[in-house]
This record gives structure tokens, C-alpha cells and sequence, in this order.
């Protein structure tokens, strides 16, 4: 059963994205197109594809984040978690999947993420429009899986 499920879709990166792609085929035309505009696209509508949602998902015990199409993903067992809680994310901090100085972080949009602390100490953010709902609902599979 599925304890929490949440999809974000990155609206300012498809944005961004969709500009990049636009303004790349404005540059050219059909007889001046080379390979540097081929390798330009190509490389903008993959990241479109891969960032341009989060989805997380805790169910039996495994917390699952993953982006796009989940070519990026990450699952983190439960029992290898010591706690978690809600923190403010600054701006700078970025899109994506980012090393901070409080550890990796995947994020989509939004100022809130859940801090997970590993029993190793290690820390991990999730990126999170709903980070109060996210944060019960690991806690709450924490006391399933001790």
C-alpha cells in the first residue's frame, strides 16, 4: 500500500527548457542547421525529459524519488533513517540534483524540503511542495519498519 505519493512538475525548468529549444531553432535555418545546433537540441530535450517532474513515493518501507521518466532515481530503506524534518530551502540551492552543504537534494520548485538524516549521519533533501505531508508520512513508516 502506498503511504504517500507526490508528483511536482517543474512549470520555470520546462519553461527555460522550452525557450532554449525555441531560440536554438530560431538561430538557424533548414539549409544553415549543423551538427552544433543537432547536439544543442538534442541535449535540451533531454533534460526536458528528465527534470521535468519529481515524483516521491514512500510505500513497504522504502522512500523512492525519481525525475522524468525515473532515468535519475534514488530509494532510501527506511530502517537506514534516523529521523527527518522540515527545512527552509534558499533559492541558491538550485534545481535538480544538487550537492548543499547539507547534503544531496533532489528538487523540482519550491522553498521546502524534508531533511532526512541517515543513522550514519549522512543527510538527504527532498524537494517539496507538500514537505509537512511527506515528513509524517516517513515518519509514520519509520515506526512500520523500526
Amino acid at each position: 500500500m502506498i503511504a504517500y505519493r507526490n508528483s511536482q512538475t517543474g512549470y520555470l525548468i520546462i519553461a527555460l527548457l522550452v525557450i532554449g529549444i525555441i531560440a536554438t531553432l530560431a538561430s538557424t535555418t533548414l539549409e544553415t542547421i549543423g551538427l552544433l545546433h543537432y547536439m544543442v537540441l538534442l541535449l535540451l530535450i533531454m533534460a526536458l525529459v528528465m527534470f521535468y517532474k519529481l515524483m516521491v513515493v514512500v510505500e513497504r518501507g522504502v522512500i523512492v524519488c525519481s525525475f522524468g521518466q525515473g532515468v535519475f532515481s534514488k530509494t532510501i530503506r527506511v530502517r537506514e533513517i534516523a529521523g527527518c524534518r522540515v527545512v527552509g530551502v534558499p533559492w541558491y540551492y538550485g534545481w535538480g540534483i544538487r550537492l548543499t552543504p547539507a547534503g544531496w537534494m533532489y528538487n523540482i520548485a519550491g522553498s521546502k524540503a524534508v531533511e532526512i538524516t541517515y543513522k550514519s549521519g549522512k543527510k538527504f533533501l527532498i524537494g517539496s511542495n507538500e514537505a509537512e505531508s511527506l515528513c509524517e508520512a516517513i515518519e509514520d513508516e519509520m515506526k512500520k519498519f523500526p
